[in-house]
C-alpha cells in the first residue's frame, strides 16, 4: 500500500512537470507565423522548432523517469521475496525449524524399539503407537509428512510427486503394517514388520537432509 501511494504521488509530480513544459511551445504554429512579418518567418521557424524539440525532450525525460521509478517500486523480485518464499528457501528453513526435532525424536523412538523386540516383548512397540506425545508415532507421522512436503522446487508441484513425500509414504506404510502386526501378539511377526520399515528409513532421512540411521542410534 505504501508503494502504491508513493508511486501515485510521484506520478502526480511528474505529470505536473510535463504540463508545465507546455509553456515552451506555442498553441499553434500557423498562428505564430501569421503574426510575424515575412522577413522573420525563417527565424520564427527555427525558434519554433527549437521550442518543440525542447518540449519533446522534456516529455521524454519525464516519461523515462516515471517508468524508472515505477520499475523500482514494483520490482517483481521484491514481490517474490514474500510470496515466492512459500516454495523457496525461507519456507524450507521454517519447516526444518518446526519439524526436524519432532521427526528426529520419532525416529529415535522407532529405532529404540529393536531393543524391546530383541528381548522378546512388544510392549515398547505398543507404547510407541499409543502415545500422542513427541516421540510417538502419531506426532512423528504428522511432522514427517509435513517436513517431506517442504522439500520442493515449485509451489505448484503436487505433494505426491515429490521424491521426499514418496519415500516418506513408503516408510509410513510399513510402519502402519507394523502397527497392525501388534494385534497378532507374535513377536516374530512384529519383528519382521519392523525390519521392513527400518529398511526404508534411511532413504527418507536422506531425502529430508537428516542423519542416517547409524547416527540416529547413537
Amino acid at each position: 500500500m505504501k508503494s502504491i501511494k508513493a508511486a501515485s504521488f510521484l506520478f502526480l509530480i511528474l505529470n505536473a512537470y510535463i504540463e508545465s513544459t507546455r509553456a515552451f511551445a506555442p498553441a499553434s504554429r500557423d498562428c505564430r507565423l501569421r503574426q510575424l512579418p515575412t522577413s522573420l518567418s525563417s527565424t520564427s521557424d527555427e525558434n519554433y522548432n527549437a521550442i518543440v524539440a525542447r518540449r519533446t525532450w522534456l516529455n521524454d525525460i519525464s516519461m523515462v523517469s516515471l517508468a524508472s521509478i515505477s520499475t523500482l517500486i514494483f520490482r517483481p523480485d521484491t514481490a517474490c521475496a514474500s510470496g515466492g518464499a512459500t516454495a523457496g528457501g525461507a519456507y524450507l528453513l521454517s519447516a526444518k525449524q518446526r519439524y526436524n526435532n519432532r521427526v528426529t525424536a520419532g525416529v529415535k523412538a522407532f529405532l529404540a524399539l529393536s531393543s524391546s523386540l530383541d528381548s522378546g516383548t512388544a510392549d515398547g512397540v505398543k507404547a510407541f503407537f499409543a502415545t500422542e506425545d513427541v516421540g510417538g508415532w502419531k506426532d512423528a507421522s504428522a511432522a514427517g509428512y509435513l517436513l517431506s512436503n517442504a522439500f520442493r522446487r515449485s509451489s505448484t508441484t503436487p505433494p505426491d510427486n515429490l521424491p521426499s513425500v514418496k519415500k516418506w509414504k513408503a516408510f509410513a506404510k510399513e510402519v502402519e503394517n507394523l502397527q497392525k502386526s501388534t494385534k497378532k501378539k507374535d513377536v516374530k511377526i512384529i519383528k519382521t514388520a519392523y525390519t521392513k520399515a527400518e529398511d526404508l528409513l534411511d532413504a527418507y532421512l536422506d531425502s529430508v537432509e537428516l542423519p542416517p540411521v547409524i547416527e540416529m542410534r547413537q
